[in-house]
C-alpha cells in the first residue's frame, strides 16, 4: 500500500473519529449493539476475522496511545491530592 493511501485513510478515519464525538448517546449505543450481535453471528458460525491494513493498524495504535495518556493524566490528577 503506498504512502499516499495509507495517508488518505489515516485522514478519513480521524473525520470519522470526529463526527464520533458530536453523535448521540443513544445512536452510539444503538450501534454497539448491532456490532455485539454481528460479533456473536461471527462468533457462533466461527468465521475468522479478516486481516487489517497498514492504515488501521496506525489509526488502531494512535488510539491506544491516545486512550493511554488521558488514562496518565487522570492518574496525575488523582495522585495530587
Amino acid at each position: 500500500m503506498p504512502a499516499a493511501r495509507i495517508f488518505l485513510q489515516l485522514i478519513a478515519d480521524f473525520v470519522v473519529y470526529l463526527g464520533l464525538l458530536i453523535r448521540r448517546r443513544k445512536a452510539i449505543a444503538a450501534e454497539n449493539l448491532f456490532l455485539r450481535r454481528q460479533l456473536a453471528l461471527y462468533q457462533e458460525r466461527k468465521v475468522g476475522p479478516r486481516r487489517i491494513d497498514r492504515a488501521t493498524r496506525i489509526t488502531l495504535a494512535l488510539l491506544s496511545i491516545s486512550e493511554f495518556a488521558m488514562q496518565l493524566q487522570g492518574l496525575d490528577s488523582q495522585t495530587e491530592r
